[in-house]
């Protein structure tokens, strides 16, 4: 195992996270908020000693890794780097113990948004924005892993290969230097734009920080306790649901357009989840929601297929679970949405109506290709699909058994269950706003950071490890 090299790219990072933690630095010393200005200053010291650390450990060694190797890679990215977020959590004011602390960065990482801050109007600003900026940086370490490894054509767990956009090299170390620095100016340019989009509509500029860092990533953080005292107009409320569509959207869609590179044959994937969004909305407006309005079922319909779950649902009708099945769906296959991705499920969709019509009419040629396009699914796709559904559905089993162990009801399991593995806040829209995480007990937290990293690379990725290593025993 090639641990050195893997150093060298936990370092790159660890880079991040002191960059961000300089961002809070000269925050707290531009608007002159001193509490907890220090724990920045930690967390700098720290995460920039061992990203310098790793990368001399690593920058003479082999950095074209084997598949086992990338994923080892992204599994400690996903448990070493909350450790580094976690630091300004509890070095804090407010009593934040390590294991809250590291809750709180793993949710933040993940960009699920389960909070252990009971009220976080009481909460610094610096500390709202590190909150945010958590998601950010998750939301670039996913996108990175899925383009370049949990996608690729080689393990097929998530087939980004399929939509256009993904890689198909089989060099690791020149996948990730284009990939990485090609991923990070889209990602950094569409928080910018969303950033420029909310300031035209009158929010504040802290706010409109927190919600760029929060959309870009359907992360679940947010600055307020309530969304509505954010998002005070309609127009508001219109822009934050569009900027909500680029973490569900092809993520390269925007930079095609503007580079002119744009081909729909290449993004039919999207067209039909932009048709699922507009039938969803209508369905909801005119047959079970109508009171709340185009716009609020509009913005609960994008921040539900998004995974990022904000929303201030105020009806009397329980529609939960339609919205939590939405968060089951997912947006696109190079998307920072989590879920189960919208093609995964058109691939099972397709396959089983090819099968019945294959008993019927055994004669015909079936069609197995991909929206109708030239890519074309084969068994591999088709099984690695079924069990990507069959282990998520066990589980959702595995962690309910869990949570019911503690205060919560089985109803309230069975729906953190969901938006835990599909990394979706718990809001007022799925029926769980009165939950509160830190009275949970240690081995429900602990149960929850596993279960949220083990949903975002998936459980078939980690059975891929252990295979590997008793194949290699």
């Amino acid at each position: 195992m090639n641990y050195k090299s893997i150093l060298f790219f936990l370092g790159i990072y660890s880079f991040l996270v002191s960059i961000f933690s300089l961002l809070n630095i000269f925050y707290s010393i531009y608007f002159d908020v001193n509490i907890g200005i220090n724990s920045y200053l930690i967390t700098f010291l720290v995460s920039a000693t061992i990203g310098l650390l790793f990368f001399f450990i690593g920058k003479n060694h082999r950095k074209n890794f084997n598949l086992t190797e990338q994923l080892v890679f992204i599994f400690l990215g996903f448990v070493l780097i909350p450790f580094l977020i976690s630091i300004p959590y509890s070095s804090s004011i407010y009593g934040i113990n390590i294991l809250n602390s590291y809750f709180e960065s793993v949710s933040g990482f993940t960009t699920t948004g389960f909070s252990i801050l009971l009220n976080i109007n009481n909460i610094d600003e610096p500390l709202l924005l590190w909150r945010s900026s958590s998601q950010w940086i998750g939301g670039l370490f996913f996108l990175v892993a899925t383009i370049g490894t949990i996608g690729s054509k080689q393990i097929k767990i998530k087939p980004a290969y399929l939509i256009s956009g993904g890689a198909s090299g089989k060099n690791f170390y020149n996948n990730f230097n284009y990939n990485f620095i090609k991923i990070f100016i889209i990602y950094f340019s569409l928080t910018i734009f969303c950033i420029f989009l909310y300031s035209l509509v009158d929010l504040r500029l802290l706010d409109a920080f927190n919600l760029a860092f929060t959309s870009i990533s359907s992360g679940g953080f947010i600055p307020d306790v309530n969304l509505s005292n954010v998002l005070r107009n309609n127009l508001q409320i219109l822009v934050f649901s569009i900027t909500l569509l680029f973490p569900i959207l092809n993520f390269f869609l925007i930079y095609d357009v503007f580079t002119r590179k744009f081909s729909l044959k290449n993004y039919y994937e999207d067209l039909h989840i932009l048709f699922l969004i507009l039938l969803s909305t209508l369905l909801f407006y005119f047959f079970l929601i109508p009171q709340e309005g185009f716009l609020n079922v509009f913005l609960a319909v994008t921040t539900s297929i998004s995974t990022s779950g904000v929303f201030a649902y105020s009806s009397n009708f329980d529609s939960s679970l339609f919205f939590i099945l939405l968060t089951v769906v997912g947006g696109s296959l190079i998307s920072t949405s989590s879920g189960f991705k919208y093609t995964r499920i058109y691939i099972l969709f397709k396959t089983s109506y090819q099968e019945i019509y294959r008993l019927v009419k055994p004669i015909n040629v079936i069609d197995k290709n991909l929206f109708n396009q030239e890519v074309k699914i084969d068994d591999q796709d088709v099984k690695i699909a079924f069990l990507v559904f069959l282990s998520f559905i066990v589980s959702i089993f595995i962690l309910s058994s869990i949570l019911t162990l503690d205060y919560l009801t089985f109803e309230d399991s069975f729906k953190l269950s969901i938006l835990t593995l599909t990394h979706t806040t718990s809001s007022t829209l799925y029926g769980l706003d009165n939950l509160s995480f830190l009275d949970l007990n240690n081995f429900t937290k602990i149960s929850l950071i596993f279960f949220m990293i083990l949903g975002k690379i998936e459980i078939i990725a980690v059975l891929y490890l252990i295979k590997s290593y008793i194949f290699k025993g």
